[in-house]
């Protein structure tokens, strides 16, 4: 994947070399949030859904709303983008939003800013049967907060399990609260399967609302399967059958072992399929 070379900023499309973030409130303080949207095969897949998150996020940061931010001004600004970026069929698009007006903590103004990119990627959402192994990163706590559940633009926790996950030679790890219990993952939402009973964590365990998380718990209850929202313990993990990530930038990936314990496949590639049929609807 190759990085963007254009930006839209503030509804301008500008080289990515400019300098138009300096001494801004994300870079001072991280006060934005981002939404990441696939581009699957030309098509903008769950924009609403991540507009719904982004919104909510705005609220819960204390920012206005602008009138203008709807549906269909995303969607244009994100497709004259892609026309200038040129990506190809599928990418990943980030809409960044934040606080302007400079100031210190307290801001002087309630004034909003955004950008936007576009990343080629190089193919649409695909199964994998290859090894996944799981970790888990316990130095930094992510806990359920008014501010948890969508993707702020102080992402620490996330970056330093990835160091860690690299450091370890990991293909992913765990990210747990401050009761030790799982609350998600590095870039995804966790599943798992006992049986035929599917289960994720909940919100209120410092998970992000994940846009697929909702996709994928959706398509579970209309094909009549069995389904919880729970609290776990990462060696209560090593008693599932299956367990599985979810990120809309990438759809589901498969864990194939944790530790000692190895982890079948089956319903989760079903699930897999169940997807992208409804994907193709």
């Amino acid at each position: 994947m190759r990085d963007s070379r254009f930006i839209n900023y503030n509804g301008k499309i500008i080289a990515t070399g400019e300098n138009i973030f300096h001494l801004n409130r994300a870079m001072n303080y991280g006060d934005g949030l981002f939404e990441s949207i696939r581009l699957q095969e030309g098509e903008i897949l769950f924009l609403q859904e991540h507009l719904d998150r982004m919104f909510n996020g705005m609220k819960a940061l204390k920012m206005p709303v602008p009138d203008h931010f709807t549906p269909f001004f995303f969607h244009k600004q994100l497709i004259d983008l892609a026309q200038r970026e040129q990506p190809g069929p599928n990418a990943r698009m980030r809409i960044a939003v934040f606080r302007g007006g400079g100031g210190l903590y307290e801001p002087p103004v309630q004034a909003v800013e955004y950008f936007m990119q576009v990343m080629p990627l190089d193919r649409g959402y695909a199964w994998s049967d290859a090894a996944c192994e799981l970790g888990v990163y316990k130095e930094v706590p992510k806990n359920y907060s008014a501010i948890s559940f969508f993707k702020s633009m102080n992402a620490l926790p996330y970056v330093l399990a990835g160091i860690y996950r690299k450091e370890h030679h990991l293909d992913d790890c765990l990210l747990l609260n401050s009761f030790g219990r799982v609350a998600d993952a590095i870039s995804s939402n966790v599943f798992w399967v006992k049986g035929s009973t599917y289960y994720t964590t909940p919100i209120t365990d410092g998970a992000i609302d994940g846009v697929l998380r909702r996709k994928i718990v959706q398509l579970i209850k209309d094909n009549d399967m069995k389904f919880y929202e729970t609290s776990i313990l990462p060696d209560e993990l090593l008693q599932a059958d299956e367990v599985f990530l979810t990120n809309a930038g990438w759809g589901i990936k498969s864990i194939t072992g944790f530790g000692e314990k190895k982890y079948d496949t089956t319903q989760t590639k079903h699930l897999f399929q169940l997807l992208m049929q409804h994907i193709s609807e």
